[in-house]
């Protein structure tokens, strides 16, 4: 089992004198602020290599090009055209599947009036919000999965996730970086321990489930500084083509506070990922982890 850190970050807590789990304000829907932009303040490294990435996007590319030989992150500049422009020629043909229904139907409109132009701005103007601009990868639009209609393809969905990373870049000043665990080797059917660093772990037991990855026994240990955890985004890394991102988001709304040396369950101790092949190194992504 490995696990490389590629950032971590943290900052003095009131010291916990309890384990609880904190679902953020859902009166804004789901389109919510994961992390206040206080919590995000880099200061003293906790533990492993620290390499600045300012978007779970941006860290997906880097983790493609590294498995193909000869590639250079370097020699591939970041997509400089205007969110506007990326969501005209990159976003909205990725909708194109949700126009019939979401471009006219009364109370789920977000994209009328069904044209490239119109939905862009209906999108964020939607009530309750369909984007979350702050975090990207926790907007409904992303994370709604199947409903009525069919869910969002993977490639269809990195597309979305690429704009809302450019609005983010315009519209959000940057105020830390997130922290990102892995990738992670898995051990089918055994009890995996992933280091996140100042002796505190994340464990669970992998399997194969419906096709896809089914994680068990899954929790947060915290080590003698306690733990703080906002919103862990799973991720698979294929050895080719792209990274999958858990477009369900299935913990976009946790934030827990562990106190030192205690152990809590994160959703209930179990989590599916139909389309995470069970066999494929899998990165964690959190919006905050740090420790009093």
């Amino acid at each position: 089992m490995t696990a490389e850190v590629a950032r971590y970050s943290i900052r003095g807590l009131p010291r916990a004198t309890a384990i609880h789990l904190r679902d953020r304000d859902r009166s804004r829907g789901r389109g919510t602020v994961v992390a206040h932009s206080n919590s995000m303040r880099p200061s003293e490294p906790l533990a492993g290599r620290a390499t600045a990435l300012r978007s779970t996007h941006r860290l997906l590319t880097v983790m493609v090009c590294s498995t193909l030989p000869g590639c250079d992150v370097a020699d591939r500049p970041l997509d400089k055209r205007p969110a506007d422009q990326q969501f005209a020629e990159n976003a909205w043909p990725a909708l194109a599947r949700c126009v019939g229904c979401h471009g006219s139907q009364p109370a789920i409109d977000f994209l009328a009036p069904g044209t490239a132009p119109g939905a862009y701005a209906t999108v964020f103007a939607f009530q309750p919000p369909i984007v979350d601009v702050e975090s990207p990868a926790s907007s409904l639009l992303l994370t709604m999965g199947k409903h009525t209609g069919p869910a969002m393809l993977p490639s269809d969905a990195d597309a979305v996730l690429a704009w809302l990373e450019a609005e983010h870049e315009v519209r959000i000043p940057d105020s830390g970086h997130p922290v990102t665990i892995g990738p992670v080797t898995l051990a089918l059917g055994s009890l995996n321990t992933v280091d996140l660093g100042l002796g505190a772990t994340l464990r669970f037991v992998p399997a194969m489930a419906a096709g896809g990855l089914s994680l068990t026994q899954l929790a947060f240990a915290a080590g003698p500084g306690g733990l703080h955890v906002v919103h862990p985004l799973f991720t698979s890394k294929p050895a080719f083509g792209d990274p999958r991102i858990d477009t369900v988001d299935t913990f976009g709304d946790l934030e827990l506070d562990l106190a030192a040396n205690a152990t809590s369950l994160l959703g209930g101790g179990a989590a599916l990922f139909p389309t995470f092949p069970p066999t494929d190194p899998i990165t964690i992504h959190f919006r905050t982890l740090e420790a009093p």
